[in-house]
């Protein structure tokens, strides 16, 4: 009894490894070394994992790299942290704790990796990343920050998706054509189109029926009202104009929300309760890596066949 109340404090405190200046080799082993203390103070769980999530550096905002306790929670993982500092040396932190899993109370192990380094090491964040993967797993690259360089760009060629927040950019241009150019390339997850998710299911309930359909020939348009600079309502807005076919005009709204409304074909869409465009956080875009976001890319080509009202 004694061993097992020791086992469960060791376990939730988390196994705990430390060092500075020293490669991802000794990282790796380190990892490995952690598990299998894990498994020798036994206890009721396992090892499983669903993906490696790769989390690349923020520089706007440094509480990004505090995030991850409930993506973890809902998506066991083995996470790798990077972040910048500007002393020429990798430091690195391995902590392997346990989390409980959904509702049955399942006690899972998980890895937090932490990986220091300046920005000409991190410009090979593919390398850098290489022997801490688990095997097996599709690894998921989450970029946190707007301005993409060479770390996103090392990034994408080793992760099977790249995850990223398109309403973060203060500039809408440049992050629409970072979708594009990442959505070419390979799979990947925009946060501001994982927003539009509740607008665009009241769209579709609206016009199930064939008599609101029918409209759709005879009054050819639809607005969009929210926030003209929000990649969330012009891919929303885009979404339309292919989906039903209509001239989309994206205006102005008061500021509140990135769409406040939506009337398609002369017909209103309620917002319902709350805000509808209020979601697209991380862990509903992990819930999707298995499943391609349906929609997206046509919605990220059909961008020129909305008129934007300034």
């Amino acid at each position: 009894m004694t061993r097992a109340i020791s086992t469960s404090k060791e376990l939730d405190a988390g196994l705990h490894w430390k060092a500075s200046d020293t490669s991802t080799d000794v990282v790796a082993d380190s990892i490995g070394r952690l598990l299998r203390q894990a498994d020798h103070l036994g206890g009721d769980h396992v090892s499983l994992r669903t993906m490696n999530l790769i989390v690349a550096p923020d520089p706007h905002r440094a509480t990004a790299h505090q995030a991850g306790t409930r993506e973890t929670a809902l998506h066991p993982a083995r996470m790798i942290r990077l972040i910048e500092h500007k002393e020429d040396r990798l430091d690195a932190e391995v902590r392997v704790r346990l989390i409980e899993v959904g509702d049955a109370g399942m006690h899972v192990l998980v890895e937090d990796i932490n990986i220091h380094a300046n920005t000409s090491r991190l410009a090979h964040a593919r390398s850098l990343v290489a022997p801490l993967l688990a095997r097996g797993l599709p690894t998921v690259a989450w970029l946190p920050g707007y301005d993409h360089g060479e770390v996103a760009l090392s990034l994408s060629e080793t992760a099977h998706v790249t995850v990223f927040d398109s309403d973060r950019d203060p500039d809408p241009a440049r992050a629409i054509a970072f979708a594009h150019e990442v959505a070419l390339k390979h799979p990947s997850r925009d946060l501001a189109w994982l927003r539009t998710l509740e607008w665009r299911r009241r769209i579709s309930a609206g016009f199930q029926s064939e008599q609101a359909q029918g409209t759709l020939a005879f009054v050819p348009s639809g607005d969009v009202v929210g926030d003209v600079h929000s990649p969330s309502a012009m891919l929303l807005a885009a979404w339309i104009a292919v989906r039903a076919d209509v001239n989309v005009t994206l205006r102005p709204g008061a500021g509140h929300a990135p769409v406040e409304g939506v009337s398609v074909a002369g017909m209103t869409i309620s917002p319902g309760s709350g805000d509808p465009c209020s979601s697209g956080q991380l862990h509903e875009a992990l819930d999707t890596v298995y499943a391609a976001p349906l929609g997206y890319e046509d919605a990220l080509q059909a961008l020129d066949r909305v008129a934007i009202v300034a």
